[in-house]
């Protein structure tokens, strides 16, 4: 019994010892955290883009921008994509006023650089103030952050695309793929919405924590599912490569196969 004893004490001691160095190097790690940057892939229409600072930022088709405290709104029939350095795509749609709180990312190595999946740790703070946004996060690594804040509570984001609109009658939120999670202003009850699931919440379904109207995506109009498509595709336009001091990131855009498969006109022509 003694051994045993003995063993069993060694062993939770290696847990412990284990247990508070990744605790330490998380909180390391946090402290180390840059400002993430975003690609605009497509823009249209009037957009107002404003940072921490109140300046003014005037931006342009596949400019670079520091989004962490930055209040973007858009206008009647317009859209801004962008594609974000941890791998997720954000669409904002027309009439939308949206607050980017936080975006902030641990630096990676060149080594580290991956496509398919993010190849660091992010932090993603979003609160929507009006209008809708969509959201394609399917490369997210599981230990980073992703939270939308609603007037009606918040959603939390892993692997997922998502659809999230916010007016006076309260969200409407679908999942278009994977499963997002809404939580009540309590901040204890949640509602776990999986593909196709969409719900309907009101101020007062969130008073009382139960939720009223459920639908489905296919019941939703086009535009809205071609909307977290384009998002999707957002996500996939740029590729981020570290510098060699794991501090910067340097965005590349990602030429669609079919541009190389268009017909090319040759500047000569041959005559007889």
């Amino acid at each position: 019994m003694l051994m045993h004893s003995t063993a069993l004490q060694n062993l939770l001691r290696c847990v412990a010892i284990a247990v508070s160095s990744l605790v330490g190097g998380l909180s390391s790690h946090a402290d180390a955290m840059i400002e993430g940057i975003a690609i605009a892939t497509s823009i249209r229409g009037n957009i107002q883009i404003e940072a921490a600072d109140e300046k003014r930022i005037h931006l342009k088709l596949h400019d670079e921008l520091t989004l962490n405290a930055t209040t973007i709104k858009t206008g009647k029939k317009a859209h801004l994509y962008f594609a974000l350095s941890n791998g997720m795509g954000i669409g904002i749609n027309e009439n939308s006023e949206i607050i980017f709180e936080t975006y902030l990312q641990r630096p990676f190595p060149p080594t580290r650089e991956r496509i398919s999946h993010e190849p660091s740790v992010s932090i993603l703070s979003i609160r929507i103030t009006s209008g809708s946004i969509a959201i394609a996060s399917n490369k997210l690594s599981p230990l980073s952050q992703a939270r939308i804040y609603l007037p009606t509570g918040e959603l939390r984001i892993h692997s997922a695309t998502c659809i999230i609109q916010s007016d006076t009658l309260g969200a409407h939120l679908t999942a278009c793929e994977g499963t997002i999670t809404y939580y009540y202003p309590d901040g204890e009850n949640r509602e776990f919405i999986v593909k196709p699931k969409s719900i309907r919440i009101s101020p007062q379904d969130a008073k009382l924590g139960k939720v009223s109207t459920i639908g489905r995506l296919n019941t939703l109009p086009k535009a809205l599912e071609r909307f977290a498509k384009a998002t999707e595709h957002a996500s996939q336009r740029v590729f981020f490569k570290a510098s060699y001091d794991g501090k910067l990131l340097s965005p590349t855009l990602i030429t669609s196969p079919t541009y190389f498969n268009q017909s090319t006109e040759r500047p000569y022509v041959f005559s007889n």
